[in-house]
């Protein structure tokens, strides 16, 4: 067999989309998102906190898989479900993750949508993790989530949000307080990052665009995901669900103990127990 068919060539495909994950790690925590390692590296913590290490994890939003690789290098008897709703960014993670054998399995599947947990190919986890994702989400959206990731979870399991979540006394302050009232030089900083995060985030995209192997996947996304690409990213909600409302929609759903595990300003390590 060649190399381009195993992809372990220079130029085969599961040593492409290995860089692309490296790239798209590497890209976000170089500009718009610093706290990357850190919040990963809370999460990790977070899954090694109970007397022993969870042996079935489900992440949501698993995007190109640098959570999941992660997870997979400090946990080596883990197996992860990914599931998320961009077949290019799950086409990428698969091949990307290849080495990992059936310690992963990757599940195409919104969870916006009822019934996402359906597709689940596991009905029974130790942990749910998830990073940088449900901030895009209704605070609706978020609470079947919670629901639903208590139902899936074993007794004692934990969840762990790693994400953009604001404390409500941020975002009640008045907008001279806030990002508004920054320095011009900040601000130029700021766009800078913004500016340099958008090149590379084009690069990215037209490597995806012009491999072949994930040309279907392309296709596929177009029928998803209506949209150019590279995809315009948006915000999310316009007023983010805060910390302290997470807290209560984990107690509401049957969560206990839930405490904040790390910090970095508004970004947050949420973990409840189940």
């Amino acid at each position: 067999m060649s190399d381009s068919e195993t992809g372990e060539g220079p130029v085969g495909p599961t040593r492409l989309c290995r860089e692309l994950l490296e790239t798209w790690d590497s890209l976000f925590s170089k500009t718009v998102d610093p706290t990357r390692p850190n919040r990963m590296g809370g999460i990790l913590d977070g899954l090694n906190a109970p007397v022993h290490s969870p042996k079935q994890i489900l992440e949501l939003g698993t995007g190109p898989g640098p959570l999941t690789a992660r997870i997979l290098r400090r946990l080596p008897d883990a197996r992860v479900v990914g599931i998320d709703t961009d077949p290019v960014l799950l086409r990428v993670a698969r091949l990307a993750l290849r080495p990992y054998g059936s310690r992963v399995k990757l599940v195409l599947a919104d969870l916006r949508q009822k019934g996402w947990a359906t597709e689940l190919p596991v009905q029974r986890f130790d942990a749910v993790v998830s990073s940088l994702t449900l901030h895009w989400l209704g605070r609706e959206e978020i609470r079947g989530i919670y629901r639903e990731a208590r139902r899936l979870l074993r007794p004692n399991g934990v969840l762990l949000n790693g994400d953009y979540l604001p404390s409500s006394r941020i975002l009640r302050r008045p907008a001279a307080e806030g990002t508004e009232a920054q320095g011009s030089a900040e601000a130029a900083r700021l766009e800078a990052t913004l500016q340099a995060f958008k090149r590379g985030w084009r690069m990215w995209w037209d490597t995806v665009r012009t491999e072949p192997t994930l040309s279907a996947a392309i296709q596929e996304r177009r029928i998803r995901i209506p949209g150019s690409i590279p995809p315009r990213r948006t915000s999310g909600p316009e007023i983010p669900v805060p910390v302290e409302s997470h807290r209560m929609m984990l107690r509401a759903a049957g969560f206990r103990q839930t405490r904040v595990t790390w910090q970095a300003g508004e970004m947050r390590v949420l973990r409840a127990v189940r």
